[in-house]
């Protein structure tokens, strides 16, 4: 009889010691870029934060075929962005004067959430109201990869670039 039950004693915790193996290690914050499904015990987060916005493909006109601004030059050109979410946009770029291409940056560091995004990329005159050059939304988490996220809007290519850490 103690044979039987220290064989049982044995089996039970071997049978405790596979089922405590069964954790999967792996981020588990939705939020990441190594986001992984199956992992259950998290160790190892790495996020996407925004570093610049390459702009390519901005007619030195607006849709109507005037000039962006009155010295007939190119846009000076700004991106909002944020959370689809907020009233407003959460986040602006430098100002680029007189613009068709251009590297915006940022002015604070931002980490990407998994949620939709919007942008609003403007011609920001200062003396005037900005005029609406190309809005939209995108998910940073979800897409892109090799460290950027690209959005083609008509003939505008906008590549948000981030840093993965």
């Amino acid at each position: 009889m103690k044979k039987s039950k220290l064989v049982l004693v044995i089996f039970a915790a071997a049978l405790l010691g596979l089922v405590g193996c069964d954790n999967k290690e792996g981020c588990t914050d939705t939020n990441a870029n190594n986001y992984d499904s199956e992992a259950d015990k998290n160790s190892g987060c790495v996020f996407r934060y925004s570093s610049t916005i390459d702009i390519s493909g901005v007619s030195t006109n607006n849709p109507n075929g005037d000039p962006w601004d009155i010295d007939g030059t190119g846009p000076d050109l700004r991106m909002n962005f944020g959370k689809s979410t907020s009233s407003g946009y959460d986040f602006s770029t430098d100002l680029q004067y007189d613009q068709s291409a251009v590297t915006l940056t940022p002015t604070s560091s931002i980490q990407f959430t998994n949620e939709e995004w919007k942008y609003q990329f403007i011609d920001d005159d200062l003396l005037s109201s900005a005029e609406t050059i190309a809005t939209g939304t995108f998910n940073p988490v979800n897409q892109g990869g090799s460290n950027v996220i690209s959005i083609t809007n008509g003939n505008i290519i906008i590549k948000f670039n981030y840093t993965v850490h």
